[in-house]
């Protein structure tokens, strides 16, 4: 459970926060301007999540990160 949370926390968060905004939306009818207001927030912050999801596969993990030049 703490690899999970370690690797993936931000997207947790993220994914958290969306359906929070979903739940308050609800709150809303659909013709109210918080209904797009809350529902346009879920949709960037699931979006966010799904894509910080899909990226970790996708780190270059084969070459390390060049060392700091140091002098000139």
């Amino acid at each position: 459970m703490m690899r999970l949370w370690h690797n993936h926390s931000l997207t947790i968060v993220l994914a958290l926060i969306g359906i929070g905004f979903l739940i308050i939306a609800l709150f809303f009818d659909r013709d109210h301007k918080g209904w797009d207001i809350f529902l346009g927030l879920f949709h960037a912050c699931v979006g966010v999540a799904l894509l910080n999801l899909l990226a970790g596969p996708f780190r270059e993990r084969n070459k390390p990160e060049d060392p700091p030049k140091t002098g000139v």
